[in-house]
């Protein structure tokens, strides 16, 4: 990959807060690191090392509720050709977290039932920038995240879980 190029394109209170430019350096941050843990140029100097991302959010009101995000990956196909995939998202940003957030309430309020404390690191599947305990790497990988959440479950209802929890890291 060679680079990165995201917009979002906000009308409704997101997009206004966020053309403050301080405000928008904090989202810019967490966007740009999100893909720098996903894509660990460390570990993968050859594919990952030394490609450009740009993040951009544009307040345009008259888009309301309704968000628009474009996104442009420049790659390297076969023999050095490059390449471009590219995805234009269109959503409401009330209809896209209603439910995300029904989710987390019901979950916050089971694990409050079961008596968890402090960070709830089964929850990372639902945040791009997710908490864990300190010493700890946030998790990105998707499927990794999804693992923990259905492990969580399974343990909270006295199955077997598929793999470790993780929970030895927070006694």
């Amino acid at each position: 990959m060679s680079g990165w190029f995201s917009t979002n394109i906000l009308g409704n209170r997101d997009g206004e807060v966020l053309e403050d430019p301080g405000s928008f350096k904090t989202k810019e941050a967490s966007k740009l690191s999100a893909l720098e843990h996903i894509l660990q140029p460390k570990l993968y100097p050859d594919l990952y090392s030394n490609f450009t991302h740009q993040v951009r959010i544009n307040y345009y009101p008259p888009r309301g509720d309704n968000k628009e995000g474009w996104d442009n990956i420049d790659i390297f196909g076969w023999l050095g050709y490059p390449m471009q995939i590219k995805v234009n998202f269109l959503c409401r940003d009330s209809i896209l977290a209603a439910p995300l957030v029904l989710d987390l309430v019901l979950f916050l309020d089971l694990a409050n039932r079961c008596g968890m404390k402090g960070i709830q690191e089964w929850f990372s599947f639902y945040f791009k920038s997710p908490m864990c305990a300190p010493d700890l790497y946030p998790e990105h990988d998707l499927f990794i995240q999804l693992m923990k959440l259905k492990n969580t479950l399974r343990y909270l209802r006295g199955e077997e879980q598929i793999t470790h929890l993780g929970l030895e890291y927070y006694d």
